[in-house]
């Protein structure tokens, strides 16, 4: 083999090489990309049609003749397959399960709600020092108790609010209780006396608590197959603790809009209402997709309910009051879709571009958490958060997310919830 062969030989390898680097860049760029587009979880529905696509032979929902909608699927309703992604059905990009499901339909809400809640369990939000005639004591922080904790019961009894446990606590004159509460998921048990504040003579153990909480918020929608409705999109938290409220019973209040604050840069606003006296429903469940209870509507008319994969980035409308009148639809844009979010309620990015309602709350104000979203004629979402310093922005949650929630609930019976109420 002479020099020049040689030459050859080792630029058609350097060629070959870079092809390689090249080839072995765009794989590991896809199977990277795939990874973090494909969702973790994709639902079939049974009367849509999914395109499938596809990049560099990567079959993004890799159902192809195979997870077609069964009977056996729509009688039991759900048909899960799990199932592994391939790039060019060769090397694998990510671990996936395909749920075949029915379309599920609920009545939209739109309209304000009153919320009554009532903890289950006291909730502490403060510990203080008691001054006595021995100096500056703090009962309740030397037993062990910590901001956030539930206090469940003292000397075996069941607290029922905060004016139960002050009376248990002025009525120990000095002598020793036994405190058991809640930390997290872990209970706890703790002795301690209580002591004679100086001033106003009466025993104290040095705890500020909480047994229940109001406000407004927005439903979202109302399903009819177990009287449920949810709202909020978001749980509701202790303003102290910024812990999700346990809830023991909660009312869903008829209320009276009266008035609102705009929101500004860096300043949220908020609607203001007047509750009327009327019950609506009841609250049952206070999580991190919303607030749930069970609740009638005169509505009929039912939209689908959109899985996250039918959703687009664009145009679509929020169903809110903002006015002292019937819901109304307003224009936005959903500007970022999250498919694989790790937040329960942080899964899309949106942005307020109807003139109207920027006029009228300068963009989402607190009390529209919950707003339905719809796009293509679906329930796509609600409204969750918004951006502080931009409230023309802000975040939504999935309504598939907030339907299984819902679904989980217990049915109530027409009759019951009408005697509950």
């Amino acid at each position: 083999m002479n020099l020049s062969e040689g030459d050859d030989l080792r630029e058609f390898f350097k060629k070959l090489t870079v092809v390689f680097t090249v080839l072995s860049l765009i794989i590991f760029s896809v199977i990277y990309v795939g990874e973090k587009v494909i969702p973790n979880e994709i639902t079939i529905i049974d009367d849509y049609e999914i395109n499938i696509p596809e990049v560099l032979g990567l079959d993004i929902y890799n159902i192809k003749n195979k997870y077609e909608f069964s009977n056996a699927a729509k009688v039991k309703g759900l048909q899960e397959n799990p199932t592994e992604i391939k790039l060019f059905n060769i090397i694998p990009v990510k671990n996936t399960v395909i749920t075949n499901s029915e379309r599920k339909y609920v009545v939209l809400g739109g309209e304000l709600f009153g919320i009554k809640l009532y903890t289950d369990g006291i909730i502490v939000v403060d510990l203080d020092e008691i001054e006595t005639g021995n100096g500056k004591v703090s009962p309740g922080k030397n037993a062990g108790l910590k901001v956030g904790d539930i206090i469940i019961s003292i000397n075996n009894v069941k607290i029922t609010s905060a004016s139960h446990l002050s009376k248990i606590i002025q009525e120990s004159k000095g002598q020793e209780l036994k405190i058991l509460f809640k930390r997290g998921d872990v209970t706890k048990e703790a002795h301690f006396n209580t002591v004679k504040e100086i001033e106003s003579e009466k025993y104290k153990a040095g705890l500020w608590v909480r047994d229940s909480t109001a406000g407004l918020g927005t439903v979202t929608f109302y399903n009819t197959k177990n009287n449920t409705f949810g709202g909020l999109g978001h749980p509701i938290y202790d303003i102290d603790t910024n812990e999700i409220m346990p809830i023991k019973s909660g009312d869903m209040a008829k209320v009276k809009l009266s008035g609102m604050y705009k929101s500004s840069f860096g300043n949220v606003g908020e609607l203001c209402g007047v509750f009327t006296g009327e019950k609506s429903g009841i609250l049952c469940l206070n999580d991190e997709t919303g607030i749930y209870g069970y609740a009638e509507t005169d509505k009929t008319d039912k939209i689908p309910v959109a899985v996250k994969q039918e959703i687009r980035e664009g145009e679509a409308q929020i169903l809110c009051t903002v006015m002292d009148s019937e819901p109304e639809y307003y224009d936005i844009e959903i500007t970022r879709i999250y498919s694989n979010s790790t937040s329960k309620n942080k899964d899309m990015v949106i942005k307020i571009t109807d003139e109207k309602l920027l006029e009228l709350t300068g963009g989402i104000v607190q009390g529209m958490s919950g707003s339905p979203i719809i796009q293509n004629g679906r329930l796509v979402g609600a409204v969750t958060h918004v951006f502080v310093n931009n409230p023309k922005q802000g975040y939504a949650i999935f309504a598939e997310r907030m339907l299984a929630t819902s679904s989980c609930q217990k049915p109530i019976s027409a009759e019951k919830l009408k005697s509950a109420s």
